[in-house]
């Protein structure tokens, strides 16, 4: 930019005839160069920095839109819910065998991770405030509803981090197994998400406290749909 100013000004001085000053402006541009040209070999344009400024933009997009949906460019990380442990029991005796693995990794993995984890959290909270804001019977039916149905899809891709893993390699189960222990983290899942929905429900609109068996049934039906697609999924794989 203060290159520009001053030629500039060297081109308005010489078509104003002013040949004096145009010849010291010159020389004070020469001597400008020869005084800065050393330097600007030595500093080199800091593309590490710049890249490193790009990549956090990068980061921050994908982390807002991390809220709302699963961003595979965010390095999946686990992180320790203390206040979480009492879900977590450690099988022991006759509950430690195959058809209880995959049930107890599924609920491992979603209360230890933090994608997951944290946008069923955001997801149930949005649709808490919903109901509360509007307090509408049929909306807040409607609005519970549709949030039960995008949670429990959400989910849909959480199935490959276990099915898929390396767990199947160590410790070999079939297929139905797996997909059974998947049924049931959904389905308990649906009645911790149900249940807020419905006291949410209740407390705005106490005498129609019955119509929240919506929410079940909404749920019920987007986890049999899942696993029915997983189980033809499967079987194709299998061929």
């Amino acid at each position: 930019i203060g290159f520009f100013i001053i030629l500039s000004m060297n081109y308005y001085l010489i078509l104003g005839i002013q040949t004096y000053l145009a010849l010291i402006v010159t020389l004070l541009i020469l001597v400008l160069i020869a005084t800065l040209k050393p330097k600007a070999d030595k500093q080199l344009y800091p593309w590490d920095r710049m890249i490193g400024l790009e990549h956090r933009h990068y980061t921050n997009y994908y982390k807002f839109v991390n809220m709302f949906t699963d961003v595979k460019h965010l390095r999946e990380s686990a992180v320790r819910r203390s206040y979480l442990d009492f879900i977590l029991p450690v099988p022991k005796g006759r509950k430690f065998n195959a058809n209880q693995m995959y049930l107890y990794l599924f609920i491992r993995s979603f209360v230890r991770g933090r994608d997951a984890f944290s946008i069923i959290l955001r997801l149930t909270l949005i649709a808490v405030i919903l109901m509360v804001w509007l307090s509408n019977p049929v909306i807040s039916i409607l609005i519970g509803s549709l949030f039960m149905y995008i949670t429990l899809l959400q989910m849909s891709q959480f199935y490959t981090q276990q099915a898929y893993g390396l767990w199947p390699q160590v410790w070999p189960v079939p297929d139905t197994i797996v997909i059974k222990g998947y049924e049931k983290f959904l389905y308990r899942l649906m009645i911790i998400i149900g249940l807020i929905f419905t006291i949410t429900f209740s407390i705005t609109n106490p005498t129609l406290f019955f119509f929240s068996i919506v929410f079940f049934l909404v749920g019920y039906l987007t986890i049999r749909s899942t696993i029915k697609k997983l189980k033809y999924q499967e079987t194709l794989l299998r061929d």
